[in-house]
């Protein structure tokens, strides 16, 4: 051997690299020295800097005191085939298969490299790799491995009749280890694949006693795991209701957590919603720090409609989980349709705090303060929504987008800014959308006829509407609208009592369509109509502060008018 002093010497012209006394199965103690110890630091260290010519002598040199290590026999004739040739590489695994006649690694290490690196002469017959392979069948017929490493080099070879001879020679070992069966079914699915559906019943009965064998020799300690191994071999195969019965076996005998999430699974996948969903609260309620399956459980409601239930488990996942963006938006919503507008704008706020260049928080929290009629917040937001989703997430900025703000403005009387959110919405609405273009152009329309702007332009909106929209109380309300604010009476008068008469049953909304009537019987010089229709509409209580005001002034004036009239 080489003296320590050398190595060392060595060493310092790597630099101090850590060394893994574990890499490679070298195991300090017994008969290795530290001089062996010192070659297989510098070993490592030369290979980790790309020094193989280097790192092969001093591999060389530990293989020499262990010859029975079979991995570091394996990596040392890998690197030798790069600088000393094919023979000098197969004597070491020959050595290596020599040293170690208890072991079927030499043989297969041997096997393996024997048949990936043929001798260069093409004449030259080299037989060394089935010879071992056969060798490891022979001596060591309850090792798994062997299987594997022989079904692969005949596979390999086109021999797929010999491989299926050694699946036989597999299926007709005594063994009691489910283990064994396990990787031996595995190996099995190589020479009869499932996935060829032609032959899938045939195939089948070939691969699954392995599995089946490896249920039958479990044991109290391993009977979870075993089982749950070959549900999930059936899962993957296309076999669910073997899965199934199996998982359901060991929830309800292990009360076993990854049986319950491969049922929910399997539920899911055969269209049993009903045990999804209980499954799936077993999961959460046994797990409740698993944030997947909160996500899974809060969709699940999602789909049922039901956020109220939806909503704790978004909040578990954010709590258990870091909180995705997804996770936040989801909540937001689910907050905003069981209308708790304070707990919104809180998540709200946290989510424009934790995604700053976020579009979609941003818009979230603008629909969340608006619900609050925070205008100016609101505002504020729908204009940071606008501006990060201009260059990461254009599609938000769609015709419901620019509805949104601008009803949002309009209550902030910034009427030009609003009118210009609103025309962008129509022009970005799908023809496919009369309903939302209609509601729009109203909106727009009725909203330039109450500042007294765009009459005519107004006009053509509310038209439009009704055409897209036909029967509309609202849409022919805003038309007779028009026609009074142009000051055609008779025309208003028309289009107000056909409005009417498609309001049944009458709700407090309507009051402004009554208002609209009974000013304009006023303006036709008919009081006592006028005076029945505000009364009636002062009745309906409407839920708009700024209507109901309107109504109340209005009545007062026409009493007071009626009632001076009476006094002269």
């Amino acid at each position: 051997m080489e003296p320590v002093q050398a190595v060392v010497k060595a060493d310092l012209s790597l630099g101090n690299t850590a060394v893994d006394s574990s890499d490679l199965g070298l195991k300090p103690g017994g008969a290795i020295t530290a001089d062996v110890l010192a070659h297989y630091s510098a070993a490592l260290q030369f290979e980790a800097s790309g020094k193989l010519r280097q790192a092969l002598d001093h591999y060389l040199a530990v293989f020499k005191a262990d010859p029975t290590n079979a991995e570091l026999a394996d990596h040392t004739a890998g690197i030798a085939m790069q600088f000393q040739g094919r023979p000098a590489a197969m004597k070491i695994l020959e050595d290596a298969v020599t040293a170690n006649p208890n072991s079927p690694a030499p043989l297969l290490n041997l096997a393996r490299f024997a048949s990936t690196y043929p001798p260069e002469d093409l004449f030259e017959k080299d037989n060394r790799a089935l010879k071992a392979i056969t060798q490891a069948l022979e001596q060591f017929p309850r090792h798994a491995e062997v299987y594997e490493a022989a079904v692969l080099f005949y596979l390999t070879q086109n021999e797929r009749e010999k491989a299926i001879a050694v699946m036989d020679q597999a299926a007709n070992q005594p063994s009691r280890d489910p283990n064994y069966w396990l990787a031996t079914g595995r190996t099995a699915e190589r020479v009869w694949p499932l996935g060829q559906t032609e032959f899938g019943l045939e195939y089948r009965q070939r691969v699954e006693p392995f599995f089946e064998n490896a249920l039958k020799h479990a044991s109290k300690s391993n009977a979870e795991a075993i089982t749950l191994e070959v549900a999930r071999h059936y899962l993957l195969t296309n076999n669910p209701d073997r899965a199934r019965e199996l998982c359901e076996e060991v929830a309800a005998k292990h009360n076993s957590l990854d049986a319950r999430k491969l049922l929910y699974r399997l539920y899911g996948a055969t269209e049993q919603k009903d045990k999804a969903l209980a499954t799936l609260q077993e999961i959460v309620k046994q797990a409740p720090d698993d944030a997947e399956h909160q996500r899974l459980l809060a969709n699940e409601y999602d789909k049922l409609k039901q956020p109220e239930k939806a909503i704790p488990h978004l909040e578990a996942a954010i709590q258990n989980g870091g909180g995705e963006i997804g996770d936040y938006v989801k909540l937001g919503w689910g907050l905003y349709q069981t209308q708790k507008y304070d707990d919104m704008v809180r998540v709200g706020q946290r989510s424009v705090r934790l995604f700053p260049d976020h579009p979609l928080v941003h818009y979230q929290l603008a629909i969340a303060h608006r619900s609050r009629e925070e205008w100016a917040a609101s505002v504020k937001h729908f204009a940071a929504a606008e501006q990060h989703a201009g260059s990461t997430q254009a599609e938000l900025l769609d015709h419901l987008f620019y509805y949104q703000f601008g009803v949002t403005l309009e209550r902030m009387a910034r009427f030009e800014d609003a009118s210009r959110m609103l025309e962008k919405s129509i022009t970005l609405t799908p023809r496919e959308e009369a309903k939302a273009a209609a509601n729009t152009m109203n909106f727009l329309g009725y909203m330039w006829l109450e500042q007294g702007a765009r009459l005519d332009k107004a006009g053509e909106l509310i038209a439009k509407a009704n055409e897209l929209m036909p029967e509309q109380p609202a849409y022919i309300d805003s038309l007779g609208w028009f026609h009074y604010k142009k000051g055609n009476y008779a025309a208003a008068l028309k289009a107000l009592e056909h409005a009417e008469s498609l309001l049944e049953p009458m709700a407090p909304e309507d009051a402004e369509i009554l208002e609209h009537l009974g000013l304009t019987h006023q303006a036709l010089g008919d009081k006592a109509k006028a005076l029945d229709y505000l009364e009636r509409a002062n009745t309906l209580n409407t839920p708009d502060p700024k209507a109901r005001k309107r109504i109340e002034d209005a009545l007062k004036k026409l009493q007071g008018g009626r009632s001076d009239a009476g006094k002269k």
